[in-house]
């Protein structure tokens, strides 16, 4: 029987969430905001007010906090005749706040304030007293044209505005790719791919198809044939979750701080990153080029900063999958080392079994023959993609007085400047920043 103890605490904590999640409203109306016409026409009388440093502090952790290492509770070694393995699908042991399809982690986060653009690093518990690691990129709020395709519509008259944090994550696609690619491609799953933009092409499997004695399932009849734009379609939805799962972390923490704003759908994420800097430098991802005509060009990462895994950054697509599976079984891999994994008895130090080279050599063959046929990869799908982001800022209380009723406001979002701003009111902007945690 349950302790009258744990009762309670189970009771506190069930609640506090049903609460915020009840009261999990998108807000939109900001300290010194307009709304220029319509039916909500309104003009604020407070100025903008920034988020301070713990706030941002909060928020960051929310969405991409480290929590340690996670479990990695998995199927390691395959049994004779099932298909219940590939556990070092993978990447990291290391935990965050929202879930990561393989553990990748490869979702991060970009802020827009007042101040700057920064690129959030190492972001840890809020109360261990170190600041979130943050690479200022440039001087200022990111300038976004408030004009279609760059930012849609419905959003220009709030996203991004004096006072707001803004927030973008971007998730490395061609990192998870490679990864999913070696379990796609083992003998346990065996998937075969065609390239229906090139006459149902092998994408360089021919040899590994099991009608000429290799191990992958070439037969329709199996349901383990798909198309190449299907499989960049899956993987690319696969990875970019994380996206929703970061902003609803942190949407929800802005919830229980007091803050207004949401998520949001970008304009064109290839702006955002960078595209046309002669428009606007977005965020400053290098894009290369394709050698095929009609092929768009593909964001491969920020030189010095955070580089994908793929070229220029890496020789050759080829040291791009072997890097990869040196990541997980090299000198230095995670799965190489007993002691960097989570687990604690002797008998989980035992070995885990690297890849299968036939695994590993039908990865390489496809991915030389996307690169060759493409000159770029992934083929139909950027190596990087933002596809939505997150806005916190500090609400106008009258407004929503004025036009709706008072529930509509959370007594957590009137207290909000009592509780986080020593008694600050609204109509006295406190100084921001985030230089706390800023690394050159």
């Amino acid at each position: 029987m349950a302790t009258a103890e744990c009762q309670i605490s189970k009771s506190t904590a069930v609640h506090a969430l049903l609460d915020l999640l009840e009261q999990r409203k998108t807000r939109r109306f900001g300290c010194g905001m307009e709304l220029p016409a319509g039916p909500l026409r309104y003009q604020s009388t407070v100025p903008p007010i920034p988020l301070s440093p713990e706030e941002t502090r909060y928020l960051l952790y929310a969405g991409v906090g480290e929590t340690g290492r996670h479990l990695a509770d998995m199927q390691y070694a395959r049994q004779p005749g099932r298909e219940d393995g590939q556990g070092m699908a993978i990447m990291n042991f290391q935990g965050r706040t929202a879930a990561s399809a393989c553990a990748a982690n490869t979702t991060k986060l970009f802020l827009s304030n007042d101040e700057g653009v920064y690129f959030a690093g190492s972001v840890s518990h809020p109360n261990n007293g170190i600041p979130p690691e943050l690479v200022p990129l440039q001087q200022g709020r990111l300038k976004i044209p408030r004009q279609l395709p760059y930012m849609l519509s419905f959003n220009q008259w709030y996203t991004n505005r004096p006072g707001t944090l803004y927030i973008l994550p971007v998730t490395e696609v061609a990192r998870v790719y490679l990864n999913l690619l070696l379990v796609l491609l083992s003998e346990e799953y065996g998937y075969f791919f065609v390239d229906s933009d090139n006459g149902n092409s092998g994408c360089g499997l021919d040899n590994f198809r099991r009608s000429r004695g290799g191990h992958l399932h070439d037969d329709p009849a199996t349901n383990r044939v798909m198309t190449l734009r299907d499989l960049d379609t899956a993987i690319s939805d696969t990875a970019i979750q994380e996206q929703g799962m970061v902003c609803q972390n942190m949407f929800l923490m802005a919830q229980a701080i007091g803050l207004g704003g949401g998520i949001q759908s970008v304009g064109s994420g290839r702006h955002l990153l960078g595209l046309e800097p002669q428009i606007f430098p977005g965020l400053g991802f290098h894009f290369s080029k394709s050698h095929v005509s009609g092929v768009r060009a593909n964001p491969m990462g920020i030189p010095h900063l955070w580089e994908g895994p793929c070229p220029p950054f890496v020789s050759s697509i080829e040291d791009a999958v072997l890097n990869l599976v040196d990541s997980k079984f090299g000198a230095s891999g995670i799965y190489t080392n007993p002691a960097s994994r989570p687990w604690a008895t002797q008998e989980s130090r035992s070995h885990i079994a690297s890849y299968d080279p036939r695994a590993i050599d039908a990865v390489i063959h496809f991915c030389k023959y996307v690169y060759k046929t493409y000159g770029r990869f992934p083929a139909h799908t950027d190596a990087f993609k933002t596809v939505i982001a997150f806005q916190a800022h500090h609400l106008d209380v009258a407004f929503y007085d004025k036009f709706y009723p008072g529930e509509s406001v959370p007594q957590t979002h009137r207290d909000h400047h009592m509780a986080w701003h020593q008694g600050v009111q609204a109509a006295e902007p406190s100084s921001s920043s985030v230089q706390e945690g800023v690394h050159p």
